[in-house]
């Protein structure tokens, strides 16, 4: 009997003890809920935060609302200097234009006017008195508050929108009720791991897939002038892909303005070649987002202009670029050069009045 009772107490003692584990363990859990969730999260983020990137070569946004809050403006490549561009005038003449354009096969586009260029171009007449400084605001409309101080800058600038931005349409409207030309920004292939963001045009689509997506593009709002390449030094440098592009730009009365993120771009002389009307960016601003380098920019731009008739200068909204801009801008016409639209900069180099 005595054997009986110490093993029903030691019984007792064991469930006792396994109820005190039990009872611990969810007291615990109740009073460290909110805390354990909180580090769940924290520990997931920090896991996405150190996941290695993905070695998908198309953009990872699929939406416009997956694009990160305050969007990186910088295009600069790693592996290439971003020198300035001399360029010079065409001796061309706007019927030699004409007879290169009708070999460009654009049937089964959809065409407007031929010159859709010209409606849309910001008026600008006086070409040959003083050099012209073109400045062309990139990557307009994502950032909404900087885009607005871009287009309410004094002067006919160029604001070049990228076409996954929001309310594309009233910002343009905006943009262009201070007097500023409009032009489109295409997201094209960077070499490099650089996101391009959605609808992007990459050397790996079937062309129908780059057709379909350049018209997505070219459809995202109305009255601008041309297009230009958001990013591309991959794609830009692809002469089908550049063909597919370019061949609806012609259909359209469109202009090109190779960005040139790449030397081995064929944007500017394939459109020569097809007959689109087309120039070259000369000068990037920011690459260096510091006041003092977008001021030395400037004067490379002023500098470029004096020698070759006109620049095409570019920057992006970025603080330091609108700051001197901002400075820099009401002193142009006392060092005797003009600030023009890229279009009348196009005109120039052309030889179009």
């Amino acid at each position: 009997m005595a054997g009986g009772r110490w093993y029903a107490l030691i019984g007792g003692l064991l469930v006792l003890f396994g109820a005190s584990v039990l009872g611990g363990y969810w007291v615990a859990a109740r009073l460290d809920l909110r805390e354990g969730n909180t580090l769940a999260r924290e520990t997931l983020d920090d896991m996405k935060r150190s996941a290695p990137a993905s070695s998908d070569s198309a953009p990872r946004y699929a939406r416009i609302e997956d694009l990160p809050g305050l969007p990186k403006y910088t295009e600069a490549e790693p592996d290439e200097a971003r020198t300035a561009l001399e360029d010079k005038p065409r001796a061309a003449k706007p019927q030699q234009l004409a007879a290169a354009a009708s070999s460009a096969d654009t049937t089964n586009l959809p065409t407007s006017n031929p010159q859709t260029w010209r409606r849309n171009a910001l008026p600008f007449a006086d070409l040959n008195s003083k050099p012209l400084v073109a400045i062309v605001i990139d990557d307009v409309g994502l950032d909404r508050p900087r885009s607005k101080r871009a287009w309410e800058l004094p002067g006919p600038l160029t604001m070049s929108f990228l076409p996954y931005a929001k309310d594309l349409g009233e910002q343009a409207r905006a943009a262009r009720a201070h007097n500023k030309e409009l032009m489109l920004h295409v997201p094209m292939e960077p070499n490099g791991r650089q996101d391009p963001g959605p609808g992007a045009l990459l050397v790996s689509l079937p062309d129908a897939e780059l057709r379909l997506r350049t018209q997505v593009a070219l459809d995202s709002f109305d009255g601008y002038a041309g297009v230009n390449n958001h990013m591309g030094s991959r794609f830009t440098a692809f002469r089908p892909g550049m063909d597919t592009v370019l061949r609806q730009l012609k259909a359209r009365g469109l202009m090109f303005l190779d960005s040139r993120t790449t030397s081995q771009s064929v944007g500017d002389q394939l459109a020569q070649e097809m007959g689109v009307p087309s120039i070259v960016r000369h000068v990037f601003l920011d690459d260096d987002e510091s006041i003092d380098a977008v001021h030395r920019k400037l004067a490379e731009a002023e500098a470029l202009a004096r020698r070759q008739g006109f620049v095409i200068a570019i920057g992006h909204p970025h603080e330091a670029t609108l700051q001197a801009l901002s400075e820099w801008l009401p002193t142009v016409q006392g060092k005797g050069l003009a600030l023009a639209p890229a279009t009348a900069a196009m005109r120039k180099r052309n030889g179009w009045n």
